[in-house]
């Protein structure tokens, strides 16, 4: 029996998020290590990197969908005590990751040069981005793997051993990225393909040790081969609800994409230097909030499956509640520090002023963009995949970008932010209303 289904909500909320959040450092420690190493080689180098983000991210997304929709059956099946039907989601879940990568990344190798041509790679940068693309493709598996496989760890319960896993896959990139990239020894020194190469190698070891710990230590592997229609009805479930999650992820960035290009047309390139700034600067800001999302998974699917739904409502009341509390305390730190913590990323006061703004501004809207991407993360487990695709869906298209365009015209740089800011809220605002019909009709079918 799973041990989310007895005792303290808040106690349990706490203790399946504070391990994610050194998770979450560790990524963001792995990426840093990337960029850094490869801006010792350049700005063209640096710039290839740049591109290379774009689809990396794309092709994460794919990964970030497998993930959820497979958790969200594993969890439920765990909660109801139903192993046999966790370790089915588990096998299959892998299978189709494994499979859908190799035929993105068999695409994407012979398409290098024409994508990235259009994404406006040329010259010696395009050359560049050919260098890293062609090994990052090939060992795109490798890449993809490891969030997939411990999604699937942290829905059974398990949140220590993907911490494990992505520790010691940074350090492993720490280690390889400047003998790699630069050569040691007997090692040649091997520019963009040493970066990639790295994060194979890292992420190779992240995959074997994951699936090491899927099927030594948590058993939730099913080695055994299902009937083709038991197989097609398992990934119909898993894409039912990955694809509204690989979607939503897909939407962040044509947001941040939107943002950019409003900011360029209202303060130029100040105005986007600032907005860069602010964003790496709120990414350390949403590392708590990230890890919290990642928490609400494991509990509200084993209290689903375990038919505590007095547990769900709780723990939704309490999500709320925390959004509102952590967006204000983090506003009470910024006022003081927006302009101190700018100034480490910038030398430019007007860049540091406008990032200032960003930081201040963009914070009043973090309590409903916390509320619409928890509640999302609710609803996906309890598997309600539709109101999760009109929420993130009317957050970019209805409120986000409507409201920014119409800020700028209004007020230009800072009537940007005031439309981030009211997008944000408004979206948590439909998703608290949507989520809370939503579990009361869920719950109501289910009693």
């Amino acid at each position: 029996m799973s041990k989310l289904i007895k005792g303290s909500v808040p106690v349990h909320l706490v203790q399946l998020t504070l391990p994610s959040i050194g998770g979450m450092f560790a990524i963001m420690v792995f990426n840093l290590t990337d960029t850094y190493f490869v801006s010792r080689l350049g700005t063209d180098e640096l710039a290839a990197m740049g591109f290379t983000f774009a689809v990396v991210m794309m092709v994460g997304a794919l990964s970030i969908g497998f993930s959820t929709g497979s958790a969200s059956i594993i969890t439920r099946a765990v909660g109801a005590d139903d192993y046999a039907l966790a370790r089915r989601a588990v096998s299959d879940g892998l299978f189709l990751t494994i499979l859908v990568t190799l035929l993105v990344s068999v695409f994407g190798y012979f398409s290098i040069t024409p994508l990235f041509s259009a994404l406006g790679a040329e010259g010696h940068v395009l050359e560049l981005v050919r260098d890293y693309m062609q090994y990052w493709f090939i060992g795109a598996v490798v890449a993809i793997m490891p969030p997939v496989c411990d999604s699937c760890l942290r829905a059974g319960g398990d949140m220590i051993r993907p911490l494990l896993v992505m520790c010691t896959c940074a350090a492993m990139n720490i280690i390889l990225d400047p003998i790699l990239i630069f050569g040691w020894g007997p090692i040649p020194a091997m520019g963009m393909q040493g970066a990639a190469l790295a994060t194979i190698i890292a992420r190779l070891f992240g995959m074997t040790a994951s699936l090491a710990f899927l099927h030594f230590n948590s058993r939730l592997i099913d080695w055994s081969r299902p009937h083709i229609r038991v197989l097609l009805s398992s990934w119909k479930q898993i894409l039912t609800l990955g694809i509204p999650a690989a979607l939503t992820q897909v939407l962040n960035p044509v947001a941040q994409g939107g943002y950019m290009r409003m900011a360029s047309s209202t303060g130029g390139v100040y105005a986007v230097a600032a907005m860069a700034t602010g964003t790496r600067i709120e990414n350390f800001v949403f590392i708590i909030a990230i890890s919290y999302g990642i928490a609400i998974v494991p509990f509200v699917g084993h209290n689903y499956g375990a038919r505590a739904f007095d547990r769900i409502q709780q723990a939704r009341r309490i999500s709320n509640g925390m959004a509102i509390v952590y967006a204000i305390i983090t506003l009470l730190l910024l006022l003081p520090s927006a302009g101190f913590l700018s100034g480490l990323f910038s030398q430019e006061k007007q860049v540091i002023e406008m990032s200032r703004h960003y930081l201040i501004i963009a914070t009043l809207g973090h309590a409903g963009f916390y509320i619409s991407n928890w509640m999302s993360q609710l609803l996906n487990v309890i598997a309600h995949p539709i109101p999760v695709m009109i929420i993130n869906l009317s957050r970019v298209f209805i409120f986000l970008l409507p409201l920014c365009l119409l800020g700028c015209h209004l007020f230009g740089f800072r009537g940007l932010l005031m439309g981030i800011a009211a997008g944000n809220t408004l979206a948590g605002l439909l998703a608290y209303l949507l989520t809370r019909k939503q579990l009361q009709t869920a719950l109501a079918s289910n009693t």
